[in-house]
């Protein structure tokens, strides 16, 4: 693979945190994953002397082009402190929800970070999934769909907030949650750079419910004084 134009070969490169590879997956999982966890690992060596978040720049190489090259994140990542949140929550409603972006549906998946949280609502740590989709469900309820790569997107993060995996309109394979709930987990997304706001303004009660959210759970200690 390459990064930024420079050639990134595995064979070259020490074992990453997979080991050997996995032993409970497919054949071709367990060929590649080695071979990606060493790629991965040496973007993200490369990217650490730029400081903040290195999955504003890997992302896009290790994925592919169809990564929105700017990138959203929720907190300082040298204080794991909340930044600009007001904006972050607004600007994700401005790039993802149709009744905020001017109807545009999502047309490629896009990676992203969760604070994951425990049945208590306890923060757990920083996850990586892909969005695949922002739309109605059959009730008309605005849902995130999106691809949680641990086996099962089913799970229960506390407060009410209990990814479904059937019965919301999703499709094979898909997690969802309501949109709500799903941003007041989401820690970093990707965006076009040279966005126009072209749909309606963010309510301001969607934001301090999606704050109160966040704050309830795995933001409890980094809200900033």
């Amino acid at each position: 693979m390459q990064f930024e134009g420079e050639p990134i070969n595995s064979a070259d490169l020490p074992m990453g945190l997979a080991g050997a590879g996995p032993i409970d997956a497919d054949a071709v999982s367990v060929v590649l994953v080695p071979h990606l966890d060493r790629i991965y690992a040496e973007m993200g060596r490369l990217c650490a002397p730029r400081g903040g978040d290195p999955h504003r720049w890997v992302n896009p190489e290790f994925h592919g082009w169809w990564v929105a090259r700017d990138c959203a994140v929720a907190v300082d990542v040298g204080t794991g402190m909340l930044d600009a949140y007001d904006r972050f929550l607004a600007r994700f409603c401005e790039s993802y929800h149709p009744a905020y972006n001017g109807g545009l549906p999502l047309i490629h998946p896009q990676p992203a970070g969760i604070a994951v949280t425990d049945p208590n609502a306890q923060f757990v740590g920083w996850h990586a999934i892909t969005i695949l989709r922002v739309a109605e469900d059959q009730s008309g309820a605005m849902r995130v769909y999106f691809y949680n790569p641990n086996n099962d997107s089913g799970q229960d993060w506390g407060a009410g907030v209990v990814v479904s995996t059937g019965g919301h309109g999703e499709r094979y394979g898909e997690g969802s949650l309501p949109f709500e709930q799903f941003l007041s987990r989401l820690y970093l997304f990707h965006d076009q750079p040279l966005r126009e706001g072209t749909g309606a303004e963010v309510p301001a009660g969607l934001l301090t419910r999606v704050l109160d959210m966040a704050r309830e759970s795995w933001a409890t200690d980094r809200v900033p004084a």
